[in-house]
């Protein structure tokens, strides 16, 4: 078992351009970035931006979730996971829900993969949940 999540894990973060779907309907190409883990939560996943101009679609797809449960989904400015300044996000994103949180920013995909934003998920909705996974956004 720690091998594959250590696996998937290392798949996840050498992950760079691929083809992913936003909705059905949609065959756009994005870019596709690990998510990690964040106080031994187990969460792991990918987010992906998909280029829509001046927005960018976002999905999120994490595994070991509690079902049920609604987490929040936030872009924060800093240059690393280590790095975020958890005062004020930049942007909140639609919670995540069994796994999955979809949303669209009014930000060019370019932006947000200049390597100033992070996106982190959060244990719950509520204010003072911890962090439980995050990623850093580059090109």
């Amino acid at each position: 078992m720690k091998r594959s999540v250590a696996a998937l894990v290392a798949a996840l973060l050498t992950t760079a351009v691929a083809s992913a779907q936003s909705y059905p309907g949609d065959s756009g190409t994005g870019t596709q970035l690990g998510i990690e883990e964040v106080n031994n939560s187990g969460q792991v996943g990918m987010v992906t931006l998909l280029d829509r101009g001046a927005e960018t679609r976002i999905l999120v797809h994490l595994q070991g979730v509690p079902p049920g449960r609604a987490q929040s989904v936030r872009f924060y400015r800093g240059h690393s996971c280590e790095d975020f300044v958890p005062g004020g996000p930049a942007f909140f994103l639609t919670d995540l829900k069994d796994g999955d949180s979809r949303s669209t920013v009014k930000l060019p995909e370019a932006k947000l993969l200049s390597g100033n934003y992070n996106i982190v998920v959060f244990a719950s909705n509520t204010v003072g949940a911890h962090a439980t996974a995050c990623g850093h956004l580059y090109s």
